[in-house]
């Protein structure tokens, strides 16, 4: 009889859970192309041999298909999102190239009370793709990773219209091994967001920050033996102060200014990128429209540059100039015609073809699709 009362006190929870359950279900398909997706400069010389765009740049037609499920729960002063988001890329040409991802989370909030909640956060992502990130530099990055993190805060209104989340995270990442080469790391910090709305002039503006702290540290192994043999100790500062403010009734601007850090332990490889961001948002009737354009300086502290002849006598520079546009407009209550333009070129004075890591590249893409909401 115990047993009994213990059953149906479960099975009443989870009915009453159940019956406060919400689910939401978003399927989309892209089709378009995507030029050097492995982010490669376009002339390399290997063993005495000039390589160049067609050797080395890959590009390809491609369809991508992506699905994000929800399934949120409430009950009392708690609320959970149990969220899936599997993705898939296929590259026509280069079918060896394709790969799929899917992330997992669990999301909690509890309302500790009117102006404070408390968060927690698991998550797993599984990222199933081979090749080597050509936007590398000091490390050899495959682009093939298991990710398992977690994360602990608390959200509050310090004053008026304000609202403001403290959290500590951490991170494993264990990448896929390459030949005989084996990488992960473990990071660790403190995530900061702080956002304040202002009325003027009759209209809502909001001013934040956000901003984070964390330590994160590489080991790199020869996979044969498995004996550590690279060991790298960073610490990464980010700072991304905003203003928001609309211009008329259906456009939106966000300029933003990024402070960006990587402090090397043994000052070897640590950077300083900054520079401003800039994205609009526009909505009227059945479309929106998304721009993001950003211009980021990069400066390394230790690394020279170097070009055909040697040394240049200057420290390792970067500039990064992106764009994306995202267009999504509603055919029907659960029907969107969605498209995307997104482009990212980085330039540098490393201009030494004998070297494929710290060069130059572009990466670009365009697509068009459709997006179905439950």
């Amino acid at each position: 009889m115990k047993y009994l009362k213990i059953i149906t006190g479960v099975i009443l929870v989870m009915s009453q859970i159940q019956a406060q359950s919400q689910i939401k279900l978003e399927a989309g398909t892209q089709a378009g192309y995507e030029y050097n997706y492995f982010k490669s400069p376009d002339q390399v010389r290997f063993n005495g041999m000039l390589l160049d765009e067609n050797d080395l740049i890959a590009s390809s037609i491609y369809q991508e298909v992506n699905i994000d499920f929800e399934n949120r729960i409430k009950w009392n002063r708690s609320k959970l999102r149990l969220i899936a988001k599997p993705n898939i890329k296929v590259f026509y040409e280069n079918l060896e190239d394709s790969y799929w991802d899917i992330t997992g989370q669990a999301k909690y909030y509890h309302d500790l009370s009117r102006y404070t909640t408390l968060l927690g956060e698991a998550s797993i992502i599984r990222m199933n793709r081979e090749g080597l990130d050509g936007a590398q530099d000091v490390i050899v990055n495959p682009l093939g990773y298991t990710n398992v993190g977690a994360s602990i805060g608390v959200q509050f209104e310090p004053i008026e219209a304000n609202k403001t989340t403290v959290k500590a995270f951490y991170n494993f990442r264990d990448y896929d091994a390459y030949g005989e080469r084996d990488l992960q790391y473990n990071e660790a910090g403190v995530n900061l967001s702080t956002k304040q709305d202002l009325e003027v002039n009759g209209s809502e503006h909001s001013i934040g920050v956000l901003a984070y702290f964390k330590v994160r540290k590489y080991d790199t192994f020869n996979a044969t033996n498995i004996i550590s043999n690279g060991v790298r100790d960073w610490s990464y500062l980010k700072i991304n102060p905003y203003y928001k403010v609309p211009l008329g009734n259906n456009l939106e601007a966000k300029p933003s200014f990024v402070f960006y850090q990587r402090m090397d332990k043994i000052d070897r490889s640590g950077f300083s990128q900054f520079g401003p961001e800039l994205k609009l948002k526009y909505e009227k009737s059945n479309t929106e429209i998304t721009t993001d354009f950003s211009y980021l300086n990069r400066h390394y502290k230790s690394i020279e540059a170097r070009d055909n002849d040697g040394l240049i006598g200057d420290k390792l520079t970067y500039e990064y100039i992106e764009f994306n546009l995202s267009i999504a407009h509603k055919l029907s209550n659960n029907l969107f015609l969605t498209a995307n333009i997104y482009s990212r070129l980085r330039h540098t004075n490393y201009t030494d073809i004998d070297a494929r890591s710290f060069r130059g590249y572009r990466n670009q893409y365009a697509g068009l699709g459709i997006k179905w909401k439950l």
